[in-house]
């Protein structure tokens, strides 16, 4: 294969002689390409008429010459910034490309040369092409293509590798966490029941027997002078109202307490 170079577009001037004003300009592409020797069996004209049919192509004959553009993309000018051009000569095929900054080369000559072989597969009666040069022309770019899809590949296993580990690192800390949890549910039930035992031995402290309460009452009435207040008795010793005065009917029905007036 022999590197192409494209000429590079004249400065414009302004009228003072100055160069005029320019957009502010991305990275340039870069340009590569290949040719082939071969040998022209028809016109200019009659190969035009192979590729009249593909609607993306663009053609232009000078001479004996025949230029095809096939236009990827454009700038922000509308001037082609991503495209190729096969030109069918009389005695030889050349094919120039670019390729953005943001692309990989070795990608790009793969897109190309793909190209490239579809327009010589529909030029196949135009031209006596040496075969030779085609098989080496696709075991270069197959050489290539192998460095670059291995290149992809060990980036790939790295990744795939590290994601590994950390998702085997993550699946450790949650099992660890998971049997944490399990541990934790446990003792928080145990603490649960043992709170619900010692509120129930509280209530039952808290709660008068018929016995001492009947004896409350008692000493109540003769501290003070024979009456009571249910409502003040049922709060300093934490006994319902209805619990209190259903006990004083039991005293005053058995004769342990007699009613006033």
């Amino acid at each position: 294969m022999r590197l192409l170079d494209l000429a590079k577009p004249e400065q414009k001037q302004n009228p003072s002689g100055s160069p005029a004003a320019q957009p502010a300009a991305q990275a340039s592409p870069t340009v590569s390409g290949f040719r082939v020797q071969a040998k022209r069996t028809k016109s200019a004209k009659e190969l035009s008429n192979r590729f009249a049919e593909i609607s993306f192509l663009e053609m232009m004959i000078e001479g004996e010459t025949l230029s095809v553009l096939n236009v990827e993309s454009r700038d922000l000018r509308k001037e082609p910034a991503l495209f190729s051009i096969i030109r069918f000569k009389p005695d030889v095929i050349e094919c120039a490309y670019t390729c953005l900054a943001n692309m990989s080369p070795k990608k790009r000559q793969l897109e190309v040369l793909r190209h490239f072989l579809n327009m010589l597969t529909l030029a196949e009666d135009c031209y006596d092409v040496q075969m030779k040069q085609i098989y080496q022309l696709v075991e270069s770019s197959f050489a290539e293509m192998t460095e670059y899809v291995s290149t992809d590949y060990d980036k790939l296993y790295s990744l795939y590798d590290n994601l590994k580990t950390e998702l085997n690192s993550a699946q450790k800390k949650l099992k660890e966490l998971g049997e944490a949890n399990s541990v934790l549910s446990k003792e928080n039930y145990e603490l649960k029941s043992r709170n619900d035992e010692l509120t129930l031995r509280l209530r039952s402290l808290e709660t008068l027997s018929d016995s001492v309460l009947q004896l409350k009452i008692q000493e109540w009435l003769s501290e003070h002078n024979g009456e009571i207040n249910i409502s003040d008795f049922s709060k300093v010793y934490n006994v319902p109202e209805m619990r209190v005065e259903q006990m004083l009917n039991k005293m005053v029905t058995e004769g342990y307490l007699e009613t006033k007036g």
